[in-house]
């Protein structure tokens, strides 16, 4: 599920019908640097983990965790009731499973409605500088090397860091 579909780009900016090819073109080109610069999608996806609990917890893969669907402890075949979901760290209640290897699987990413504000605006700015770059290259315009300003750098990043 895409968390930031072109059709809601399209009411956000009443894009004319004209140029609705050109418009997508350049909307997922944004949308796949911005992942890019990322390090990560933003879609809402399913993964399958293995990992070993230490100090009654592990640590995901993925970061923006939108359900936990099962944890299985892989020793005893049986299904981990209590946790505790922080970011990527998944606290286990009972300390038995201390040193155990524990299956996840859980969703990860973005969804519409989880999208944050200041991502989607930045996704939404860079869309309108990229079509202006792409207007200016057409035109013939003096070449100029494209840079995104830091202003939306800066959101970027503090999504990029969040997952180190």
């Amino acid at each position: 599920m895409i968390p930031f579909p072109f059709e809601e780009l399209q009411k956000i900016l009443e894009l004319n019908a004209d140029e609705i090819d050109t418009d997508l073109f350049i909307f997922n080109a944004t949308l796949s640097y911005v992942e890019n610069l990322l390090g990560y999608q933003l879609d809402d996806k399913n993964y399958n983990e293995l990992q070993t609990v230490k100090d009654c917890q592990v640590f995901t893969d993925h970061e923006n965790i939108s359900e936990m669907i099962n944890i299985i402890d892989m020793t005893t075949k049986i299904r981990v009731p209590n946790c505790v979901i922080d970011g990527r760290r998944i606290i286990f209640i009972d300390p038995k499973l201390e040193g155990h290897v524990v299956f996840l699987n859980y969703n990860a990413g973005f969804t519409a409605t989880t999208l944050p504000v200041d991502l989607k605006e930045g996704i939404v700015k860079l869309f309108l500088l990229k079509k202006a770059e792409f207007i200016k290259q057409i035109n013939n315009e003096a070449e100029s090397s494209f840079e995104i300003p830091a202003d939306i750098k800066s959101v970027i990043f503090i999504y990029r860091r969040k997952c180190l």
